[in-house]
């Protein structure tokens, strides 16, 4: 039974190297992580564009609301937030620019129908090979020991939480779900526990500790997501979705998350 547990783990592990690297030699695309993760096809052409056209650092913020064309970045997205305007955050995963923070924001935005803040990782395809390193060497112990590690994006959630915000629920993808958890435990072994008291916390596609305080923690996970089963280091409070894989993506129509059945 150990040996066949060991081998479900090295094919688990050689699966979610060969989709790295998938993903890894299609950089000539532009976007490959973003438009097979998320829902790139919720956006227009013109915010598609607009995106694109500026710079997005990591930590940056951008609302997206369900009305096409109707967005928000920088010092004003930052604001809607803290003024408790936006009630809700995203953190996507490994490979994603802004225009997949901008999808993954604009999926939820359009379920709930409310605005959505989205919080910048990283810079695309070219970034995935460090962010799923940091993710898997540093995330994960870090969220087992349930310690804080810098990064941009989760920085940045704490920084609001520091400036008055107070959002009902937090939705984390892949490595987003280390990164919203590991703002949570900044702010808990910080003293700031009352800052995100009842927080509802929502993962997919890979599992995660967060601290004590947060209010309703759910996770789901898909039961052919090889490469989320291989980052999850916690698989407290799961759901197993059936036949179901790491993308959010909805033209992926029978294998991806239906987030809406979840949020």
């Amino acid at each position: 039974m150990v040996k066949a547990h060991r081998c479900r783990k090295l094919l688990a592990l050689m699966l979610a190297v060969m989709m790295l690297a998938a993903v890894l030699t299609a950089t000539a695309s532009a976007g490959y992580a973003d438009s097979t993760y998320y829902n790139t096809g919720c956006l227009t052409t013109y915010e598609t564009n607009s995106l694109i056209a500026q710079s997005f650092a990591k930590g940056s913020v951008v609302v997206m609301t369900p009305t096409n064309n109707v967005f928000y970045t920088g010092a004003a997205a930052e604001q809607m937030v803290i003024d408790g305007d936006v009630q809700i955050v995203t953190i996507a995963g490994v490979g994603s620019s802004v225009v997949g923070t901008a999808a993954f924001a604009k999926h939820v935005a359009k379920i709930k129908n409310q605005p959505v803040a989205g919080i910048v990782v990283g810079y695309g395809d070219g970034t995935v090979y460090t962010e799923g390193t940091q993710g898997y060497f540093i995330g994960r112990p870090s969220n087992i020991a349930g310690v804080y590690y810098e990064e941009p994006a989760s920085q940045k959630l704490v920084d609001l939480y520091a400036a008055g915000a107070r959002p009902s629920m937090l939705i984390g993808h892949s490595k987003g779900n280390m990164d919203v958890a590991n703002a949570l435990f900044k702010m808990y072994n910080d003293g700031h526990q009352s800052w995100y008291s009842g927080v509802t916390v929502k993962t997919f596609g890979c599992g995660v500790y967060v601290p004590a305080g947060v209010g309703s923690f759910r996770q789901y996970i898909g039961t052919l997501d090889t490469l989320g089963y291989t980052n999850t280091v916690n698989w407290g409070s799961m759901t197993y979705v059936y036949g179901r894989y790491h993308t959010l993506n909805p033209s992926y129509m029978f294998t991806y998350m239906p987030i809406q059945s979840y949020i």
